[in-house]
């Protein structure tokens, strides 16, 4: 996760002994796809780091918990790309929208430019 310094600079903390819990406010906050959640929560694990995931009210020190965060990340991950995919395809929608109009006035211009002669 090159991008997310903090989120890393979190887990070297985390994995140098500064702390022994994250609490976060969800699964879609702490990763963005179910491997990279799943490797974090094993690597802090290992380490006798725990992950509290507020929404979901999933602790992974807890039994269950990683079943759990399996299903849940799963589901998060599928939303963040729907949110993705229904975002650019708006932004297309926009765009196509404008070069129709922008097509229309072009057309329009021309046709006034004809009756003008």
């Amino acid at each position: 996760m090159s991008c997310r310094a903090e989120f890393n600079r979190m887990i070297e903390d985390a994995m140098a002994g500064q702390f022994d819990m994250i609490i976060t406010k969800s699964i879609s906050r702490f990763a963005r796809n179910t491997l990279d959640c799943l490797k974090y929560v094993r690597m802090l694990k290992e380490k006798g780091i725990g992950v509290y995931f507020e929404k979901e009210n999933i602790d992974t020190m807890d039994s269950k918990g990683e079943v759990l965060l399996t299903i849940l990340s799963s589901l998060a991950q599928d939303e963040s790309c729907s949110i993705s995919e229904n975002s650019r395809w708006g932004i297309v929608r926009r765009i196509l929208k404008n070069i129709l109009k922008v097509k229309v006035q072009i057309k329009l211009q021309q046709v006034l430019q004809k009756m003008a002669y």
